[in-house]
């Protein structure tokens, strides 16, 4: 009776561990700054690293908006972004956000 438990409890995490690490949601990015975007970074508003580039290999306009996928599923969330070079960080998103407008000067919108 226990290794029975014990073998459904297993199967229960695992199925959990999947459902948690297959979440992904969409996010609308609005490129109201004047400068065009080259780079854009999430992390976890909790941690100092920043992970992959979510629009590798593309360009966000002045102007123009992009919806990206984010995998994973965050409380809060950081966004960094990149233009020609520069950097600038916007902070404490919340994880059910699904808009941002980027005006620069660390100055940011969100739905």
């Amino acid at each position: 009776m226990n290794f029975k438990k014990a073998l459904i409890g297993a199967g229960l995490a695992g199925v959990l561990a999947f459902a948690s690490s297959a979440y992904a949601q969409t996010l609308t990015l609005i490129n109201g700054s004047t400068s065009d975007l080259d780079g854009v970074y999430i992390s976890a508003s909790a941690t100092d690293d920043w992970e992959e580039n979510l629009i590798e290999g593309k360009i966000l306009p002045s102007g123009n908006q992009l919806t990206i996928t984010i995998n994973g599923q965050y409380d809060k969330f950081d966004l960094r972004v990149e233009s020609k070079g520069a950097s600038e960080d916007y902070t404490e998103f919340p994880g059910n956000t699904t808009q941002i407008t980027i005006h620069g000067g660390g100055q940011a919108d969100y739905q």
